[in-house]
């Protein structure tokens, strides 16, 4: 018997490719963008266009977490300077657009990972209670949610997301919502994420068990110790049935 009565997930990069839907998405977006404003421009190619996109994107991220820009100003800089860079026309409110057509697109590119189905039904008929901690805003991680078909195992009232309860992993307190909503123990809870920040370290910090699901290879830089580090869900799957 497992010593767990609930399991929480993050969900981009630990239930589906994040990374994969960003890529296709921004893509699609980036041939609405030539059909609306460079018809009579020389083409860029979308790989060309999108290696410099995800540059500037990951170039920029800092002013979100350092400077305390919004999403949209970032959003605005790394699209004007990979834009400026091409040649190509540019300015806030084609940034608007682009991003907007985004938003409207990126929860069709979400696909499960492989496993996620069968490790959410082993769990549950465990007389597990699963959920789902995430950061972000509703509207688009409900459409990933919603894309993903996750409402079919995991209750509705058993999603925290960010936006809705004022806090962001990994602060403690984003934690805290969700085992107040269980009424559960710290210690009766685990938590698997991709990130080592906000989802190993935060939530173990609150006091729970927690699996370092390392989708991307990211670097621990801390001296927390999960139960385990895993790649795949596959691979979590068999860990809960070696137990």
């Amino acid at each position: 018997m497992m010593k767990w009565q609930g399991v929480g997930f993050d969900l981009d990069n630990t239930l589906f490719s994040h990374e994969l839907a960003f890529k296709k998405a921004i893509k699609h977006c980036y041939i609405l963008y030539l059909n609306k404003f460079c018809q009579s421009k020389p083409i860029v190619s979308t790989e060309t266009f999108f290696s410099l996109f995800k540059i500037n994107s990951d170039k920029y991220w800092y002013l979100i977490e350092e400077k305390g820009l919004t999403k949209r100003e970032y959003r605005r800089i790394r699209f004007n300077e990979t834009m400026k860079s091409l040649g190509l026309p540019y300015g806030d409110h084609i940034a608007d657009f682009f991003h907007n057509n985004y938003e409207e697109c990126v929860d069709d590119y979400s696909e499960p990972y492989s496993g996620l189905y069968e490790l959410l039904s082993l769990l549950k008929n465990k007389k597990i209670i699963l959920a789902i901690i995430t950061n972000g805003t509703r509207k688009t991680q409900c459409g990933k949610i919603e894309r993903l078909k996750l409402n079919k195992w995991i209750q509705k009232n058993n999603i925290i997301i960010s936006e809705d309860v004022g806090y962001e992993k990994p602060e403690k307190e984003i934690f805290n919502c969700l085992q107040k909503r269980l009424q559960l123990h710290s210690k009766e809870l685990l938590y698997i994420g991709d990130s080592w920040k906000h989802d190993v370290v935060g939530a173990m910090d609150a006091g729970w068990d927690s699996i370092f699901l390392n989708t991307r290879n990211e670097k621990r830089n801390t001296n927390h110790k999960p139960l385990g580090e895993f790649h795949t869900l596959e691979e979590v799957t068999s860990y809960f049935l070696s137990i």
